[in-house]
């Protein structure tokens, strides 16, 4: 499930969203009157288009010579926006559900500055998506943020890499100590999130053999224990690190001298009146759609040394009880409303994999 945009040369453009309104999709325009789509606002600022609105759940917005019309062809439940677009996948220059990116995770660091205190020398970020949230902590703490790591940008996400040892070699290219910043400092380090733990307890260590006399781990979220089912590359629940170990635990595996996590009542404060629009299932273990399970052989296997076993693979292979067969019969445009399209087969298993 996610947002999925198609476009059709000379003739039309379609943007669609979930019925969730899981990712987000943004409409903007152009000086010359181009109607564009984009997943994030920056991307808007990019070709100087102005921002118009987001792509509704379940809503097909149509453009073409006639103008720009709006559908809805699948039922809109709740919205449950993915709270990891604050966290992690935005860049901090965008407006994702209404709300700025910047502004969010200069908050957590925030809320963890006031709830996880620690005596400190300096504050430093995990480069690039917990650089807001250190800037939030060192306001906040009163304490000077320092550029203590520096990132290699030719180096893409190591998370997501398929062999540990590839994850391993590309935390040694992406990120590099300043020992002259470290060196003999207490150091609080702000990351934006903790997956398998294995590149945490690398950045500690490279920190520490570059001369820190203390090493405090800070995350902007809290703890992940569900795998995204939902049109994101994250491990499966098993090998995520907050899924097997207590924060005690992670705190011993990863090697530094005190850990903490944002606590999740204070993320759902933050969001205010629309805490429950947002999905949190990463962290609470509960989906709005709940997935099912396949026994299919695990792509990244392949790059292990070894044999491979077929595992579990997280999968969507049920988006909702319903779904819909293309475009039958008519579907009225709306203005400021919806019209519910219609619904002709009830799906007990829309994949069968072997």
């Amino acid at each position: 499930m996610g947002r999925n945009l198609t476009n059709l040369p000379a003739t039309r453009a379609l943007g669609t969203s979930d019925p969730f309104g899981f990712r987000p999709l943004v409409m903007g325009r152009r000086s010359n009157g181009a109607t564009v789509f984009a997943s994030e606002t920056c991307a808007l600022d990019l070709i100087e288009a102005t921002y118009e609105r987001e792509v509704r759940p379940g809503e097909v917005v149509v453009v073409d010579k006639d103008g720009v019309q709006s559908f809805c062809l699948m039922s809109h439940p709740e919205p449950k926006q993915c709270i990891f677009e604050h966290i992690y996948f935005a860049l901090p220059n965008s407006v994702v559900f209404g709300r700025s990116v910047y502004e969010s995770r200069h908050a957590f660091g925030e809320i963890l500055a006031t709830e996880a205190p620690v005596d400190c020398d300096i504050v430093i970020a995990v480069p690039d998506s917990g650089v807001v949230a250190a800037l939030g902590y060192a306001a906040k703490a009163g304490v000077p943020f320092q550029q203590g790591l520096i990132r290699s940008h030719y180096v893409g996400r190591t998370f997501i890499e398929p062999s540990q040892k590839i994850r391993d070699f590309g935390v040694k290219l992406k990120l590099a100590p300043v020992r002259g910043v470290l060196e003999g400092k207490r150091v609080v380090v702000v990351d934006d999130s903790i997956v398998r733990g294995t590149t945490s307890s690398k950045i500690v260590r490279l920190i520490k053999e570059a001369g820190a006399k203390e090493v405090h781990m800070r995350i902007a979220s809290p703890p992940m224990i569900g795998s995204c089912y939902y049109g994101v590359d994250t491990p499966s629940s098993e090998e995520l690190i907050s899924n097997r170990m207590s924060v005690d635990q992670i705190k011993e595996f990863i090697g530094s001298d005190s850990l903490a996590f944002l606590p999740m009542d204070s993320l759902k404060k933050l969001m205010g009146d629309d805490s429950h629009h947002y999905c949190y299932a990463c962290f609470s273990g509960k989906y709005p759609v709940e997935p099912r399970k396949l026994k299919v052989r695990g792509v990244g296997d392949m790059m292990d040394d070894g044999p491979v076993e077929p595992r579990e693979l997280k999968v969507v292979e049920r988006v909702g009880d319903f779904t819909h067969y293309g475009l039958n019969g008519s579907v009225d445009p709306i203005d400021e409303g919806w019209v519910q399209g219609p619904w002709i087969k009830k799906v007990e298993k829309v994949a069968d994999f072997r």
